[in-house]
């Protein structure tokens, strides 16, 4: 998955202009995150590309880059 493909697919997601995300991003600032949309990204990814992100990276993650890291490190 490249970059923008990760940046939309979390925009689609999380129903956010992709124009206002980018791999720096604070996820938890994004006016869309909640503890309940954190577990649906999680499953979505999961079924779109196969990632299992536990609940302690996501909560030691700050950025969607640190998100993008988990995933390009289970590939």
């Amino acid at each position: 998955m490249s970059e923008i493909e990760f940046l939309t697919f979390t925009s689609e997601e999380l129903l956010v202009e992709q124009n206002i995300i980018n791999l720096q991003t604070v996820f938890r600032d994004i006016p869309r995150w909640s503890s309940l949309n954190a577990l649906i990204y999680i499953s979505r990814l999961r079924e779109e590309y196969s990632v299992i992100i536990s609940s302690r990276q996501l909560s030691e993650s700050v950025t969607l880059n640190d998100i993008y890291q988990i995933i390009l490190a289970s590939k």
